[in-house]
């Protein structure tokens, strides 16, 4: 009931059979042609009399012959290692239904890997590491048996077969050559798959004992000889093609196989099994880049065919992102516009904003001039107290020059030291108008570096008359080496003057007499302090200081608590406190009034 037996190099090169009683089984032949004839065609034979209507065909092939074989759909079954199922089942879409099984020493084997040897003799090679610059056999680059387990084995060890041997030749099906190019020294160690030197042991092929495995594995209770991990057994794999229903009925006649069965005992297995976890075959083959996780081999179709989910999935989100982006666009031209129309008009009034800011700064200039025009009311009086000491001191001297003239007996003595002081006190004169009339000027500030102590005491020359004739003491509290910091000496001065005559006025009794000689004395206290980056200075009082509300408002233009005030003296100080880039300000005094206190930067 067997059918006609294919050799390995034979094809179909019309397709397959048109009738459908024939099943082909395609075996790669790891032993030769010969091997898998007399191994399978007793199976082929079993599974035609068990299943009716269909007869068996063993075709025998080499690693190559077998994919293209499945590749053209020339067969319906197909026998072969584990590994190269995965890379058939991926490309192809073969599906096992059957596994092998065999007795080993100590019970069922359905588990299998490589061995690495080399002739018994060789003392020079003791390690995988030492067969680096050797000569190394092995069957294919694609055969799993016969060179990947060995390869991975070879990476572990950080060896690159392909670069740090001599020699790496693969010498193809049967391994039995490899064993006798072994034996007769023509290469240095080989590969083959588990249990070929056993059975060839057994055929009295070789003497097993003149060889020696490296990197030998031991198993509990197995002499097989091992080098490498172990896979899963020779699987027997559908192709897409075949009906569902043949596959089950072959499963089943399989699986009843006794292990002393003559079609058992003809393949040297002990029978069949349910199909295993094939996750350690994935494990070498990502480990070595190969099969399906070979780089460059994944195509966009394959992509597609075995995540097509995904990919829908993804096209989705993409639409959705890409419209969501259109809409976000859409929004973001509209949006654009109407803050474009909002931004001009921003604009609009932003310029409008900066026209009346500098009006206002503007009119402030106009109105410094204007309060210093006015300001000089309140000076005349200081200056007529600061004017009269000089000028007095000027007639003196000069009336007693003359008399000492005027005396017949005199010697001159004494006149060139009473013109000296005439001329001193006529120049401190002329410094005090001097300054009056700088101000009263409408002039551009003046940038020098100012000693600030130096300004205060200048200050104070002005007011303390009028400290003196209230009763008031003025305490200077000046820090040494403070530095100096940038403006109008004059300006500066100013602002000392104002905010001393304002603490003055403040402490001075009211104009009825009431309460005068019932108070302590009064204290003006001017302090200078080095804070931040510049220089602070502070004007106190002991009088009754002002509300929150007045304080709030105090540096105000015409703002005034004085009878006869035109409120524009603290206005000028804060316009010369920030034309300095300082600030100025008021809070309570810590000896109980009001203290000015006004910051210039350095």
């Amino acid at each position: 009931m067997l059918g006609v037996i294919v050799p390995a190099w034979a094809g179909y090169e019309n397709g397959p059979p048109s009738d459908t009683r024939v099943v082909r089984i395609g075996v790669l032949a790891f032993r030769g042609t010969d091997h898998a004839i007399r191994s399978w065609t007793p199976m082929a034979e079993y599974l035609s009399s068990r299943i009716e209507n269909k007869n068996f065909e063993i075709i025998p092939l080499r690693l190559a012959d077998l994919r293209q074989a499945t590749m053209k759909g020339e067969i319906d079954y197909v026998f072969t290692n584990s590994g190269q199922y995965v890379e058939l089942e991926e490309s192809v879409g073969i599906s096992r239904i059957v596994t092998l099984k065999k007795a080993i020493t100590g019970g069922i084997s359905n588990v299998f890997g490589a061995v690495i040897f080399i002739r018994a003799d060789r003392t020079d090679i003791q390690t995988l590491k030492d067969l680096k610059g050797k000569v190394f056999a092995a069957v294919a680059p694609g055969a799993f048996g016969g060179f990947q387990m060995a390869w991975r084995e070879f990476k572990s060890a950080d060896i690159d077969p392909f670069k740090d041997f001599k020699d790496l030749r693969f010498m193809g099906f049967p391994q039995d050559d490899i064993v006798f190019a072994i034996r007769d020294g023509l290469v240095d160690a080989a590969t083959v798959r588990t249990e070929v030197l056993e059975t060839m042991g057994d055929e009295d092929k070789i003497n097993i004992e003149n060889f020696r495995v490296l990197n030998m594995r031991k198993l509990k209770n197995s002499s097989m000889r091992l080098s490498t991990r172990l896979y899963p057994e020779w699987p027997l794999a559908a192709m897409p093609h075949v009906a569902s229903e043949l596959s089950e009925q072959i499963a089943l006649a399989l699986l009843s196989l006794n292990s002393d069965s003559p079609e058992m005992l003809a393949t040297g297995y002990t029978g069949w099994t349910v199909p295993l976890d094939y996750k350690p075959i994935h494990d070498l083959f990502r480990d070595l880049e190969l099969g399906p996780y070979a780089r460059g081999k994944i195509g966009l179709l394959d992509i597609l065919r075995r995540h097509w989910e995904w990919v829908v999935f993804v096209s989705v989100m993409l639409f959705m992102v890409i419209l969501h982006g259109i809409r976000t666009e859409y929004l973001v031209q509209r949006r654009t516009r109407e803050l474009s129309g909002v931004n001009q008009e921003l604009e609009h009034q932003i310029q409008e904003r900066l026209n009346a800011e500098q009006q206002v700064r503007q009119h402030e200039a106009e109105l410094a001039h204007v309060s210093r025009v006015s300001v000089i009311g309140e000076m005349t009086s200081g200056l007529a107290h600061e004017l009269r000491q000089p000028l007095a001191a000027i007639r003196n001297y000069a009336e007693g020059g003359i008399r000492r003239l005027e005396r017949k007996n005199g010697d001159g003595s004494g006149i060139g030291e009473a013109l000296g002081q005439i001329a001193e006190q006529a120049g401190r004169a002329a410094q005090i108008i001097a300054r009056v009339r700088g101000y009263m000027r409408k002039r551009e500030p003046r940038r020098e570096v100012v000693d600030m102590n130096k300004a205060v005491e200048e200050a104070v020359n002005f007011f303390k008359h009028d400290a003196g004739k209230n009763a008031i003491h003025i305490e200077l509290n000046l820090m040494p080496d403070l530095p100096g910091v940038m403006g109008d000496m004059i300006e500066i001065e100013q602002m000392i003057i104002n905010l001393g005559r304002n603490a003055i006025d403040a402490m001075a009794p009211a104009p009825d007499g009431i309460g005068e000689g019932s108070r302590h004395q009064d204290r003006l206290e001017i302090s200078t302090k080095v804070a931040e980056t510049g220089v602070m200075v502070r004007i106190s009082d002991t009088g009754p200081g002002l509300g929150d509300e007045e304080m709030d408002n105090v540096w105000q233009p015409f703002m005034t608590t004085k009878e006869n005030g035109l409120g524009l003296g603290l206005a000028i100080c804060r316009s010369i406190a920030e034309a300095h880039g300082g600030r100025i300000w008021a809070e309570p005094a810590p000896i109980g009034g009001l203290s000015g206190i006004f910051f210039i930067p350095a």
